[in-house]
């Protein structure tokens, strides 16, 4: 690790922009509420390290830069893998992925694995509480990869995997990974068929949202997560 590390860093414009649609309530307004019709806090603020906190919220930054240069140039590598393919896994919505990262502080503890409670942390707070996390491994199995092959259907399906599998190759064979993921944050069936306990919850919660985040991570090291982050729509 390097010696001197990066303790300042600001709120980031372009870091925030690539949770944006998870966070917009689209019109639906409650109040303080943080959660309007959005999956992701509207308190969210994201800072140049990939840092995810909510407003107001004190953040000790302790960046090892050369982590961060890492996480940056993982991200950007497995985003040029997918390109402009779209997200897809049910979406009604056409967008790719984007480059995504959360940079950990050297003195942080190091996670042996990418796990639900692990995201939760890595979110500090802002993701929905009722919103279902799955973890899966990046292989051809499990919901991420069904609901994948599903837009597959009809199509050339050799034609439309060969970047999925392009992109899970990629994650496999990086030394700077310990462990792998694909993440999805809210689960359609769940919301609008009414399979969770509105009552547990306080009552200015609001509404569930329609943009579910997808992201594919993988964890370094130093206990950083690197990969690519989308979304699908689905009302």
């Amino acid at each position: 690790m390097s010696q001197l590390t990066l303790k300042d860093f600001t709120p980031d414009p372009q870091r925030l922009a690539v949770l944006a649609e998870c966070i917009a309530d689209y019109g639906i307004d409650e109040g303080n509420s943080e959660w309007t019709n959005n999956i992701i806090s509207k308190k969210t603020v994201v800072y140049g390290s990939g840092v995810i906190a909510k407003q107001g919220e004190i953040v000790n930054h302790n960046v090892d830069p050369k982590e961060l240069e890492l996480c940056q140039k993982l991200a950007d590598q497995v985003c040029q893998i997918m390109g402009d393919i779209d997200v897809g896994m049910g979406s009604e919505s056409s967008t790719p992925f984007q480059p995504f990262y959360i940079v950990a502080n050297i003195d942080d503890p190091i996670p042996e694995k990418i796990d639900i409670e692990l995201i939760r942390s890595k979110f500090a707070g802002t993701i929905f509480p009722p919103a279902i996390i799955t973890v899966e491994p990046l292989e051809e199995a499990g919901i991420w990869w069904s609901e994948v092959l599903d837009d597959a259907d009809g199509s050339e399906e050799e034609e439309y995997l060969r970047p999925w599998r392009e992109m899970m190759a990629w994650f496999q064979t990086q030394d700077a990974f310990k462990d792998t993921a694909f993440v999805r944050i809210g689960d359609y069936n769940v919301f609008y068929q009414g399979q969770y306990n509105e009552d547990e919850f306080p009552e200015d919660m609001g509404d569930q949202g329609c943009v579910f985040p997808r992201f594919a991570v993988g964890l370094t090291h130093h206990g950083s997560l690197a990969g690519i982050f989308g979304f699908s729509v689905q009302t």
